[in-house]
């Protein structure tokens, strides 16, 4: 059994507090952007009205308001309406939030499961965003995501998590005497109560996430929340 030892001012992440969300207000972020100069009218129009609006990786513009999501193509145009709280892409920019949005139970789960050294949660975006060689995103329905592109984000949307781990010599000392997990090894995993035999497909994060198949599903486990199967 790993055990914990925590230098007096730390916090385990275990203990991670809930996201606080921020109280309603307006942040518009890069206006001398002129990309989305075209967009100023646009902008104006719903910048105290909207819940968010932001600029997709296609050049298009998502306002959303209380009930629904209004997209405007490149040409200004509004093609269409998509539904409110619409999932975006971390590659994707806010221009302004007036309402931010909530991270749920399963994924502060998953990202204690996961134990990334920093995670981003942007304001206005339900995601959590691990920055790394690939983009990982915890999604509210808590899928594992991974993305290419570099994330958008503001200085003080990055939350740093490797001072709230135990000390990092301990740690590798302790991790000598585990399991090399390899990819197609047969493993036990416990998903939202219920145990399942699954196979490995993926490992990274240094071998610490397990990305596991099982049953049609397939999700990223932390490796030691997981047991080789004989």
């Amino acid at each position: 059994m790993k055990s914990e030892c925590f230098i007096e001012g730390q916090i385990s992440i275990f203990d991670l507090p809930a996201i606080e969300v921020v109280k309603p207000k307006k942040i518009i972020i890069k206006e001398e952007n002129k990309e989305i100069d075209k967009f100023n009218s646009i902008i104006k129009l719903y910048s105290n009205s909207c819940s968010r609006i932001v600029k997709t990786l296609s050049g298009a513009l998502l306002v959303e308001l209380n009930d629904k999501t209004l997209y405007f193509n490149s040409d200004e145009v509004n093609e269409f309406n998509l539904p409110k709280d619409v999932g975006i892409m971390p590659g994707e920019e806010m221009l302004i939030v007036n309402i931010d949005k909530e991270i749920n139970e399963i994924q502060r789960q998953k990202l204690k499961d996961l134990k990334p050294k920093q995670y981003i949660k942007r304001k206005g975006d339900a995601n959590l965003i691990i920055p790394g060689e690939k983009t990982i995103v915890i999604n509210p329905k808590g899928w594992i995501l991974e993305y290419i592109q570099k994330p958008k984000f503001e200085e003080n949307e990055i939350f740093e998590t490797e001072k709230h781990f135990i000390n990092k010599v301990i740690e590798e000392n302790i991790r000598e005497s585990d399991i090399d997990y390899k990819v197609g090894n047969k493993v036990y995993i416990e998903y939202q109560g219920i145990k399942s035999i699954g196979k490995i497909v993926r490992i990274y994060n240094n071998g610490e996430t397990l990305n596991v198949v099982w049953d049609g599903k397939q999700t990223a486990f932390y490796y030691k929340n997981v047991e080789l199967a004989e």
